[in-house]
């Protein structure tokens, strides 16, 4: 690659960089609303922003070395593979960053470093073998970042589905893309440190992705807005610990209790509460006075199922009843009046039930409606 390509690669980047890590910066994040958090992990990414920008213009004044352009790539790489990271654990467990474990990381990182250019100018002999082992080292930098990365969102996911007792993680996927996305500029890295040519393709290309991480952060109230209670407030661990019994129903509650919640249940289904969106179970059970071990312990008692597929069920119930009683009605539209985010969900839990995919079911009812007509007609 020529001096001037490089240093005009390495100088825009630098400055794009620098400037999307002052957009994160001044970008306003609501007070309250749980994202407190949120906010301490934002004052983490910005420093990286500003660091690996300063790399970024280190390497535009010094120019392009082909002697030592594969280590500063290699070391650039372990930095951002660190930042995408932290990046994308910041919208789903905004609470494992903190700055001691990016500051360790990044040490480690840095340590690395000087010992593969202090090899270089020192111990040139040797460089070829440290190189080979600082970039097995970036493979498995990688590969602890997938699993931790992994972890995490399955976490979360769990911890969502459990709170709103729905199907959420297509409302979470974008998280995973976005990470995977990032992976892939990681695993790129490998051949542009053998091929420099790939380099003019590459930095515009990490580039773009720091500009939608801003877009995501910039973005993030509207989009996760639902999962906050989740991530942010009371751990699940609390209510996953418990040990659930059927005859602790006994003790927690008498028998007038237990008629009183069946009650206000039977106003639950007739006021057609569980097409409500976004409400999770803990605030169904706050609804009807009881906790929600209680609520939990006799819908498995006294319905056989816990509370996700009972509300399911009613849902699909009264989609089945809109469809059959309004013939201008579209599937998306009764998907969003029974309470449903996602009409893939909803078209899959509506062919388990019915044994028909929604459309087929619609097709049905209208032949139907169709034929009744005609029979009235003929009279």
């Amino acid at each position: 690659m020529d001096v001037v390509t490089y240093k005009f690669l390495m100088g825009t980047s630098a400055f794009v960089i620098a400037l999307l890590g002052g957009m994160l910066a001044a970008t306003t994040i609501q007070p309250g609303c749980g994202l407190e958090k949120l906010r301490k992990a934002r004052n983490i990414l910005v420093p990286s922003y500003f660091v690996l920008a300063l790399l970024s213009f280190v390497c535009c004044f010094t120019g392009y070395d082909r002697h030592i352009e594969s280590g500063t790539t290699l070391l650039v790489a372990s930095f951002q593979a660190l930042l995408f990271t932290m990046s994308m654990l910041v919208f789903i467990r905004p609470n494992v960053v903190r700055w001691g474990v990016v500051l360790r990381q990044a040490g480690v990182i840095a340590a690395g470093g000087v010992i593969l250019f202090g090899v270089l100018f020192w111990c040139t002999d040797y460089y070829s073998r440290i190189f080979y082992a600082g970039m097995v080292a970036y493979i498995i930098q990688l590969m602890i970042y997938t699993r931790q990365f992994m972890l995490a969102y399955r976490r979360t996911v769990h911890d969502v589905e459990d709170y709103y007792d729905n199907d959420e993680e297509y409302r979470l996927s974008w998280i995973k893309m976005g990470f995977y996305s990032a992976l892939g500029i990681g695993i790129m890295v490998i051949p542009v440190l053998f091929f420099t040519a790939l380099y003019q393709y590459f930095v515009p290309l990490y580039v773009l992705y720091y500009g939608f991480m801003v877009m995501w952060f910039v973005n993030y109230y509207s989009k996760m807005k639902f999962v906050l209670p989740v991530i942010m407030l009371a751990p699940p661990e609390a209510i996953g610990n418990v040990q659930e019994s059927p005859g602790e129903i006994t003790t927690m509650a008498s028998a007038e209790e237990e008629q009183l919640l069946k009650e206000k249940l039977q106003r639950y289904i007739d006021e057609k509460e569980y097409c409500q969106k976004d409400i999770s179970s803990g605030c169904v059970a706050d609804s009807l006075g009881v906790s929600l071990l209680f609520f939990r312990q006799y819908m498995k008692m006294y319905h056989g199922m816990d509370f996700r597929s009972w509300r399911k069920e009613l849902r699909l119930r009264e989609a089945t009843r809109l469809f059959d009683e309004h013939a201008g009605y579209g599937i998306d539209e009764v998907c969003g009046k029974v309470g449903y985010n996602n009409c893939s969900n909803f078209n899959r839990d509506f062919k388990q039930v019915t044994g028909m995919t929604p459309k087929c079911y619609q097709k049905r009812v209208n032949e139907e409606r169709r034929d009744a007509q005609a029979g009235e007609d003929g009279c």
